[in-house]
């Protein structure tokens, strides 16, 4: 009996837990589901899942899944998502709920690409310009940051030359570095870019662009990320911004393939106009007899000249462009793929260049299971770069076209090259000198997600990016350069690899109105390079090109070079109610670029914001649809610096002939990054139902710790050392507006607009004392004045007595000496921007794109030699209003072979309005009848007709006023040296999808 009632006892207890526990399941059920976009079928991950009167929710992982436990008196989930129509859904005891959304025409905003991740624009803290693949669509641009050019506010693009390939000059919110590099990080796909000129041949300062090997056609968007809460996650290298390129990726759906293809012709939109033979013959006249010597040229010989070669017309001409790309698309829910092959072909309007491009790319993403997705992104491209000397070269075509007397025929009567003037004939030079650069890139990424739970995911990405750089250039007996060297070769070959390797852990939930994401990583990268370099001399003539076939190796040398960098960065983003957004983001790197003690940097940033718009005092506000208040602030570094700066080193050398190692820089274990804080306010607000939004931000960059050379007593044995030293600031104020100006029926209008004002002081150097005498406009770098200025003399006109130019006395000590120059320009612009207006009818649409620049000075360093009336060299035709006589009032001055006063030298007879505004590009295009195109297959067919420089408004007397001989130099800008121009292009595209 007794063994009953525990029995008993145990099986009632059991049975009660047991009922307990069917209770509570039936209290509790998990409800599982999806969501998508109704629009294109993509996932939705961040979706707010609540039950319906409670603060009970999840959100949606990145492939758009959630998971929620729901009571049973739960009755309806609520999803929710900015952009997004909410939707109520009822529960009715179903455990599977999948849901889409559509697009809230009142909350629509476009998802932008920032770091480690996307965001809704509206919920955005930082200050991001994004510029998406429909804006640089049908551009005829070799690479993507000529693409850019004139999109986004507070980016100021200039390119260089109009060297086919060639580099151009990127620089964001101001240049903020002396020598540590203003060009911004280049981030694509999620892992940086190697960029730069990897030549080792020179061509002036228009060398190749890494960047170019990248399809543009590729790209889906461009996202410009300017202020340290939007760059910091990138540390050490985001003082000059970073630009995030995401590539254009496959859908689940119906296959796609499409056609792009344009084709036209450039040509010179400006000439020079030089002396011809009889005004050059004349103007040698006036030099002799000034010099008290008979005239060189008879009258006949002037008015009846035997020979008058138009050198640029033989130097320039109307030159092809051509492209063509073939890109499929698609697949299914599981798996994904974007592939395209392109190739891209652009002769130079001066005769003898040429870049051509072959590029392949595949995307692939494939959905292993619901919670592991794989992917990989590679790119393959070969490039044969056409190059001429330019610039500084005494070798190159336009140079010698310029200053090459017309009185000289291009042959001899014999048909060889006629090599008689002062300068080398620059038909020769293009038709026989062989200067090539082919260039072989690979890029390619393999990545992972893992779906660790719900709410938190793992991601790792490797990825490869490799490029060889292989120059070949010989110049035969046929030139002057070759002849005197009986044949001169030079072959360079440069190999750089880096492997980089990222992996993060994103965690992210919804607790009622709390929405927060935190997210941590760690990245390593490795760098490695390798160079060599030959040059030979003296060949059997000029059909042996081969070094091999050199009977002197002149010069040959070879470097390697391996660095690393690994990172420690993370982000925590907090909102609430979407109303209040909160963020803080930091990176700790660690570099082999610098010294012992300081070789790793913490740069930390937060940023908030403050949605007005959304707050019940705003409601039924009649002018704003939305009103964001924005402020960050943080730290970001600029790691250019040469790689063995901090260390003491030894060279190689040679004593009593034999080897020896000797010192050859100093060390300086306490070299660390240059910092840039910076502080950013902006506003973002919508007019007239988001029909017309305003962006502007003001911002306040210091950069402190310069990485500058500094000068040591010479009796240590060294020149310098590096070391951190002085200060600069950038501060300035951007203004972006984008509006739909006619919406609705046959006829569309809208328009973007972007404009930026910059302000840039060098606050300390080294003991006060400046940098001087830079390049060739005398550039310089001191306290208080802008990086980059031009210091010379301030020339006040011609004197009508004598016809030499009247300096300022700055010092009135009743001479012209040193001691009198001073400010006299500044390459900076004022302003600088774009505005694109879009028209649309019915099947037609237009596109015209003005963009320019206001308050940069251009040192116009040409006109020293062809208005300098010293020499044998040709003169350009204003010297025909030289001063002649006493009493002549002009603004040219006498013409001389002794020079006294010095009339050409650097003053502000040479600087002039660099300010322009261009037709950048204007578009018409008309898409075929979808009835007419349907028979035939296609889905979509436009055809198109694309100018680009059409039309410059400018005073600049030179041959383009968007200049720089000196490529992307931090010091050296705003100076023209005989600079090859940009070409006006005219295409015919077509556009068809199937």
């Amino acid at each position: 009996m007794k063994m009953k009632r525990p029995l008993r006892y145990s099986m009632y207890v059991f049975f009660c837990m047991f009922c307990l526990s069917f209770y509570a399941h039936a209290q509790n059920t998990t409800i599982t589901g999806k969501v998508i976009s109704m629009e294109d079928g993509e996932a939705l991950p961040g979706v707010s899942v609540k039950i319906k009167n409670t603060n009970v929710g999840v959100t949606t992982n990145v492939n758009g899944q959630y998971s929620i436990n729901v009571p049973e008196s739960a009755t309806t989930l609520v999803f929710s998502f900015v952009g997004m129509t909410q939707e109520e859904v009822s529960i009715q005891n179903r455990s599977n709920i999948n849901v889409s959304l559509a697009p809230d025409i009142q909350q629509l905003t476009e998802v932008v690409v920032v770091g480690f991740g996307t965001e809704s624009r509206k919920l955005l803290k930082g200050s991001v310009s994004q510029v998406k693949s429909e804006q640089i669509r049908d551009l005829p641009v070799a690479s993507l940051d000529g693409a850019l050019q004139g999109q986004a506010a507070g980016v100021n693009i200039v390119q260089n030359s109009g060297t086919p390939g060639g580099a151009m000059n990127v620089t964001i919110r101001g240049n903020s570095s002396i020598s540590g590099g203003n060009q911004p990080l280049y981030v694509i796909d999620g892992v940086p870019m190697t960029t730069g000129d990897f030549s080792q041949v020179g061509f002036g300062g228009q060398g190749t662009n890494a960047l170019a090997d990248i399809n543009p056609d590729d790209i889906a968007s461009i996202s410009v990320l300017k202020d340290a809460e939007a760059g910091a996650l990138y540390g050490a290298r985001a003082a000059n911004g970073v630009v995030l390129i995401t590539t254009k990726r496959g859908e689940a759906g119906q296959s796609k393939i499409s056609f792009n293809a344009f084709g036209g012709f450039q040509e010179p939109w400006n000439m020079l106009d030089m002396l011809n033979s009889s005004q050059w013959k004349s103007y040698r006249n006036d030099l002799a007899t000034g010099r008290g010597a008979d005239p060189i040229f008879s009258q006949e010989q002037i008015d009846n000249p035997r020979v008058n070669t138009d050198w640029l017309d033989q130097v320039f001409r109307q030159a092809r462009i051509q492209s063509y790309e073939l890109a499929s698309s698609g697949g299914n829910e599981k798996t994904q793929y974007y592939v395209s092959a392109n190739y891209f072909d652009q002769e130079g309007i001066v005769r003898g260049t040429r870049y051509e491009r072959f590029s392949f790319r595949t995307n692939l993403d494939h959905k292993v299971n619901e919670r592991l997705k794989v992917g990989s992104n590679i790119n393959f491209s070969y490039a044969k770069n056409d190059r001429v000397e330019g610039d500084q070269s005494l070798h190159g075509p336009v140079p010698n076209a310029i200053t090459l007397p017309s009185i000289y025929p291009i042959f001899n009567d014999d048909g060889t090259y006629n090599q008689d003037g002062p300068f080398a004939n620059p038909v020769a030079i293009y038709r026989e000198a062989l200067n090539e650069a082919h260039t072989f890139r690979n890029i390619s990424q393999f990545f992972a997600e893992y779906d660790i739970l719900p709410n938190l995911q793992f991601a790792t990405k490797t990825a490869l990016d490799y490029m060889n750089l292989r120059e070949t250039s010989y110049d035969p007996v046929t030139t002057r350069q070759g002849e005197r060297d009986n044949g001169l070769g030079f072959e360079a070959n440069n190999e750089v690899m880096n492997i980089t390797n990222y992996n993060t852990l994103t965690w992210n939930n919804s607790y009622g109105n709390h929405d927060i994401e935190v997210l941590g990583g760690y990245s390593f990268e490795r760098f490695y390079q390798r160079t060599s370099f030959i040059r030979g001399n003296d060949f059997p003539n000029e059909n042996f090109q081969n070094l091999a076939s050199a009977a002197v190796i002149s010069d040959a040398s070879a470097s390697g070079l391996d660095r690393s960098i690994n990172s420690f960065f993370g982000r925590i983003r907090y909102d609430y109610l979407n109303k209040y957004l909160f963020s803080f983001n930091a990176r700790y790197d660690g570099s082999s670029k610098f010294g012992r003690e300081n070789q790793y940097g913490f740069f930390p940033a937060a940023a908030a914001a403050w949605r007005l718009s959304e707050e019940n005092f705003m409601a039924g506000n009649a002018t704003f649809s939305e009103l964001k208040i924005r402020a960050s602030y943080g730290l970001t570094g600029n790691d250019g610096i040469g790689d063995f700066s901090s260390p003491g080193l030894f060279g190689a050398s040679r004593y009593l002939g034999q080897s020896a190692l000797i010192p050859i820089q100093l060390e300086n274990p306490e070299l660390r990054w240059e910092t840039t804080r910076q502080a950013n306010i902006g506003i973002d607000a919508g007019f007239v139902n988001d029909r017309i939004n305003v962006t502007l931000d003001l911002y306040h960059k210091f950069t402190t710790d310069l990485l500058i050379n500094r000068p040591v007593t010479s009796t240590s044995g060294f020149g310098s050392i590096a070391q951190n030293i002085g200060e600069v600031l950038n501060q300035g104020i951007e203004l972006g507006i984008t509006s739909e100006n006619i919406v609705g029926g046959d006829f569309t209008w809208s328009t973007n607009f972007n404009i930026a004002h910059n302000t840039n002081r060098v606050i300390t150097l080294f003991d006060g004392q400046a940098i001087d005498n830079i390049g060739r406009g005398s550039n310089r770098i001191e306290e208080g004045q802008p990086i980059g200025i031009f210091f010379g003399f301030e020339s006040l006109g011609v004197d009508p007595s004598t016809g030499d130019i009247v300096f300022r006395d700055v010092n009135f000590d009743g001479q012209i000496t040193a001691a009198d120059r001073t400010k006299i320009g500044d390459p900076n612009p004022l302003f600088f921007g774009g505005i694109t207006n879009n028209f649309k009818y019915k099947n037609w649409d237009l596109t015209v794109f003005f963009q320019g620049s206001y308050g940069n000075d251009i040192f116009n360093g040409s006109r020293i030699f062809i208005e300098s009336m010293k020499g044998n060299d040709n003169q350009s035709a204003d010297i025909e209003r030289r001063w002649r006589q006493p009493g002549d009032i002009t603004d040219i001055p006498r013409a001389t072979e002794s020079d006294p006063n010095i009339n050409n030298r650097i003053s502000s007879r040479f600087i002039e309005d660099g300010s322009y505004l261009r037709l950048k590009n204007l578009t018409l295009g008309y898409n075929l009848p979808s009835d007419l195109i349907r028979s035939w297959g296609l889905s979509r067919c436009r055809v198109y007709f694309s100018g680009q420089n059409l039309l410059t408004f400018t005073n600049y007397s030179g041959l383009d006023p968007e200049v720089n001989y000196s490529g992307v130099s931090n010091q050296v800008f705003g100076t023209d040296f005989f600079t090859y121009p940009q070409a006006r292009t005219y295409t015919l595209g077509i556009n068809v999808d199937f």
